[in-house]
């Protein structure tokens, strides 16, 4: 996107909202991949109208274990800076 017609303070407020979105949009990518490996592992019927114990542990697992290894390469990528 240009910005070049607009005023400075204009062109940072613009380029911050733009970030903003795609971190918001990354995030979304993110949680959908997770959501649709945990729910490939951890749920075996669907004809049921909610989750049996079992599949509910295993998909807060699952999602608990996705998170962790995110916060580790996140912290990781931060200490090779």
């Amino acid at each position: 996107m240009e910005f070049a017609s607009f005023d400075q303070k204009t062109q940072q407020d613009l380029q911050k909202f733009v970030e903003a979105e795609q971190a918001k949009a990354e995030m979304q990518t993110t949680i959908h991949s997770f959501t649709s490996r945990c729910w490939e592992k951890c749920i075996s019927n669907t004809k049921s109208a909610g989750l049996d114990k079992n599949e509910s542990t295993c998909m807060e697992n699952c999602v608990n274990r996705f998170i962790d290894s995110s916060v580790y390469i996140v912290k990781n990528l931060q200490n090779r800076r």
